[in-house]
This record gives C-alpha cells, sequence and structure tokens, in this order.
C-alpha cells in the first residue's frame, strides 16, 4: 500500500513540475514556492521519502514467510487420492508403500491405469502398489504366465498417457511388475488442478471446465494470490485453504447458476477486482468486467476439448 501511494506522490510531483514549467508564470510559481525553506524542506522530505519506499518494494525482497508451497499441497491430495482408491477396493498397498511424498504426475495416473488393466485381463486380481514416488510399481498377482497381457495392457496404459511416461512389465512365475516412471518437465499448478476441480465439480454437480477457466481469470492457479476484496487464493475468497478453496468456488458457481437468469450474470458474481467504473451500475455496462466475463467464457471449450467435461 505504501509503495502505491509513493509513487502516486511522484507522478503528482512530476506532473505538476512539468505542467507549471511550461508557461513564464507557472516558473514564476515554482520560483516562489522553492524559495520558501518550508516548501522547500518538505518537498525534498516527501521526495526522499517516496524514492526510499519505492526502492524498498523494488530491491528488497519480500518477507515470503507467509507464501504458500504449491508443491506439498498437490502431494497431499496425491496421497488422498490413493487412499480412497484403497478404500473403494481398486488397489491394496504393500507394506513397503512409502505415501509421503506421492509424485502427483505419477499418482494421477493410476485410476487411468487400473481402468486399462481392468479391461484387458479377465478376472483381474487386485494391484498391490509398493512405491509411489519419483516411480510407480504395481504388483498383478496371481497369474503363472501374462502372455500377451503384457504387451496389451503396456500399448493400453501409453496410448491414454502419452510418450512422456516409460511404461515396463517385468514377468515373474506368479507376480508381475508393472513400473511407470514420468519423463516429462514437471506439471505447473493449472495442469495439477485439473483432477481436484473434476473432484470438486462432481461434488457440487457443476461444470468443470468453467469452474477451471474462472481459477484461471482469478488467480492464475497461483495459491499466493491476492484480491482487492480480501480475499485470496485460487479462487480470491475468504474461506478455504490451498485446494479446498476449489470445492468452496464449485459450490458458490453451482448457487451462482442456480440463482441468477444466464451463465454471464453467474460468472460475473467472481469478478474479483473492485470496479469503480462499474460499481453502482449492472455489470454488463461496465468495460472491464464485462470483457472478463467473456475472457472467462470463452476459455471453457479449450478445458472441455482437454478432459474437463
Amino acid at each position: 500500500m505504501l509503495y502505491i501511494i509513493a509513487t502516486i506522490w511522484l507522478v503528482i510531483f512530476a506532473f505538476l513540475a512539468v505542467y507549471l514549467g511550461r508557461t513564464p508564470k507557472g516558473r514564476g510559481w515554482l520560483r516562489i514556492l522553492w524559495n520558501s525553506r518550508k516548501v522547500r524542506k518538505g518537498f525534498i522530505i516527501t521526495i526522499v521519502t517516496s524514492c526510499v519506499i519505492v526502492a524498498a518494494y523494488v530491491f528488497i525482497p519480500s518477507d515470503s514467510s507467509n507464501k504458500i508451497d504449491s508443491r506439498p499441497i498437490f502431494e497431499g491430495y496425491a496421497q488422498t487420492l490413493i487412499l480412497k482408491l484403497q478404500e473403494q477396493g481398486a488397489i491394496v498397498l504393500d507394506s513397503t508403500c512409502d505415501l509421503d511424498a506421492p509424485q502427483p504426475e505419477i499418482a494421477y495416473i493410476l485410476p487411468a491405469v487400473i481402468a486399462v488393466y481392468n479391461e484387458i485381463v479377465k478376472n483381474p486380481t487386485t494391484p498391490r502398489l509398493a512405491r509411489i514416488d519419483e516411480i510407480a510399481v504395481i504388483y498383478f498377482d496371481g497369474y503363472k504366465q501374462f502372455r500377451n497381457r503384457s504387451i496389451n495392457i503396456i500399448k493400453g496404459i501409453q496410448k491414454k498417457l502419452g510418450p512422456r511416461y516409460v511404461v515396463q512389465i517385468i514377468n515373474g512365475d506368479s507376480s508381475h511388475e508393472l513400473k511407470i516412471a514420468y519423463r516429462g518437465k514437471p506439471w505447473d499448478n493449472e495442469q495439477l488442478c485439473g483432477l481436484p476441480v473434476i473432484d470438486a465439480s462432481i461434488r457440487a454437480g457443476t461444470d468443470p471446465a468453467l469452474l477451471m477457466s474462472l481459477i484461471r481469470h482469478i488467480s492464475g492457479f497461483d495459491f499466493n494470490y491476492e484480491g482487492d476484496r480480501r480475499g485470496r487464493g485460487l479462487m480470491a475468497i475468504k474461506s478455504g485453504y490451498g485446494l479446498e478453496q476449489i470445492l468452496v468456488g464449485a459450490r458458490m458457481l453451482k448457487d451462482a447458476l442456480d440463482s441468477t437468469q444466464n451463465i454471464e450474470d453467474a460468472v460475473a458474481t467472481f469478478y474479483p477486482i473492485h470496479d469503480l467504473q462499474g460499481m453502482n451500475t449492472e455489470w454488463r455496462k461496465s468495460p472491464l468486467k464485462n470483457s472478463w466475463v467473456r475472457e472467462v467464457l470463452a476459455d471453457v471449450p479449450f478445458y472441455r476439448n482437454n478432459g474437463l467435461k
């Protein structure tokens, strides 16, 4: 806030100096003001103070103690996902499986891997998860021979996951080991938010593509985003921490869609900035808010085409 005030004062002084200096009369007023010791002293102190404040914000690192590190948040979500799969009976956790820091790029693809396995293998046994960090190790127990099922499982998994995943099956006497490693770039927050958005949208009964687009245009998927309505986080709202805001936002979106006449009106309620131009008018008459709503809706087809539907 001080940085903004100091910048405003610097701009005001610069404008006055340029404006008054354009005419002889203006230059005369400047000389009179400058010859006053109190005015000159106050002017110098104000300029120096403003410069110090601006320099402090520019050159001194800000305190990051309150900054949220997003990676552990997604690792926690990955852990929850694995435990949910165990509760559903989709996998069995081996006693050696460490869930302290599962890599999201690996954990997120487990449902797709299990789906391929169940589709290809008749009467499948429950997969046993033995490792889930920078690599996933899954055992398929109870088969003497996998025959061509190994090849079909590898092809099916790679078709779903793409070339960034390396898939290997090592056949044993009665247990077959599947290894999956991720060789691409680490996912950014936008990619990592996809699955939590789908999960929250299902629970709230709303459109995941629209929710994803809202997050993009509200915070840019930045957990540390601070809106000027005293809201913070992915949805710039006052309730919920980390990924919790996605579920809170999904429920708010559901309520907005149910209580407004159209989707545009619902989206407009999430506008995160105080729009002084349109504060007391209908949102369509505010160019900034109108443009923001159209940008949100324009990105919805992109997310639907990428699996959020």
